[in-house]
């Protein structure tokens, strides 16, 4: 579901950084953890926000990130197995600089 970006309650903790990107992590005062995907649509590319899922915890949340990154960005197609957890760990790494998953 798309949603304006400015629809995140104003209390809500939000958690960005560039390694995130597309992505980022809000944090409800009433619940739990949400990830959201930055997306552009239409002629005007119209900014909106995306819900990717709603994890139990912090660590969830950037475990989401990271899988969504190896899955669905830059590259789509790997050709071996080496190539695709490579990938995997170098995405985790660039996380895992930041804090523990």
């Amino acid at each position: 579901m798309l949603r304006k970006p400015d629809s995140i309650a104003a209390k809500d903790t939000i958690v960005e950084d560039p390694i995130l990107d597309p992505y980022f992590i809000t944090k409800s005062t009433v619940g739990g953890y949400t990830v959201y995907q930055r997306v552009e649509k239409g002629t005007a590319n119209t900014k909106y926000i995306k819900t990717i899922n709603y994890p139990a915890s912090f660590n969830s949340a950037l475990k989401t990130i990271a899988t969504q990154k190896l899955n669905h960005h830059d590259k789509l197609h790997y050709t071996s197995l080496k190539e695709y957890i490579a990938t995997w760990r170098e995405i985790e790494q660039g996380i895992s600089n930041l804090t523990t998953i």
